[in-house]
């Protein structure tokens, strides 16, 4: 059971059950056989966010599809834990790449990205994140996958936030520190642009009774930076 963690880990978004067969999609297919150079016969493991993680059989394996058979459940789905939500702002590819993968490993259950004055990437590929987010579950281990919330500007955002106070990371401002938080189970953090946000969204957060200003030092960290020192501390509290 040691050498389970070689087997190559991927996301199937369908119902599970012992010794039914299943479909691959076709990039999965083209990943088991033309980059990890598995074959038919091989054993590779399977989750789909509810049922637990399983370990499957490849049974088929073409150039455009292929399939395997669930063979044992490994692991149990556990019970939802506390709910870490991440507001931010898009920002260029590569750094927001690093976000969204950093973000996933750290615990974060819900993406919502919210354009603002100073966002600078507003065109963004949902379909390209959402793959990321998977990507990076695979990767870490998580038995869900997190779900990517579609965009709204930041006034609307948080004019409709229901889940909790929000802690916002704001530069120059006088806020109290992260650490000074007594955040327990459930998190919800919100990060600006970069460039910070202007003067007029500083406002409007700082008398917004759903927000709570914090400061993450003296340091002006980049977005991606400032998303995971904020996630890096509810994820250590765990």
């Amino acid at each position: 059971m040691k050498e389970l963690y070689k087997h190559p880990r991927l996301y199937i978004n369908v119902p599970f059950q012992e010794n039914i067969s299943l479909a691959l999609a076709a990039e999965q297919a083209h990943y088991l056989k033309n980059v990890l150079r598995r074959s038919v016969g091989d054993a590779l493991r399977v989750f789909n966010g509810v049922d637990g993680e399983w370990l499957g059989k490849i049974v088929d394996l073409g150039k455009k599809n292929g399939g395997f058979i669930l063979m044992q459940r490994l692991k149990g789905q556990p019970k939802p834990g506390p709910k870490h939500h991440l507001l931010f702002a898009p920002i260029k590819k590569q750094r927001m790449d690093m976000l969204i993968e950093k973000a996933v490993e750290l615990g974060v259950t819900d993406l919502h990205p919210v354009i603002t004055n100073r966002t600078e990437n507003r065109r963004l590929n949902e379909e390209r994140i959402k793959a990321q987010v998977i990507e990076a579950a695979e990767q870490c281990e998580r038995l869900d996958v997190p779900h990517l919330h579609s965009v709204h500007k930041l006034q609307e955002k948080i004019a409709q936030w229901e889940e909790g106070l929000v802690y916002a990371a704001l530069e120059r401002v006088d806020a109290p520190p992260l650490h000074a938080m007594n955040i327990a189970g459930a998190s919800d953090f919100l990060i600006g642009p970069e460039g910070g946000f202007d003067e007029g969204e500083l406002a409007f957060l700082s008398s917004n009774e759903n927000i709570q200003p914090i400061s993450l030092g003296e340091n002006i960290l980049r977005a991606e930076t400032a998303a995971l020192a904020c996630l890096s501390y509810t994820h250590l509290k765990l």
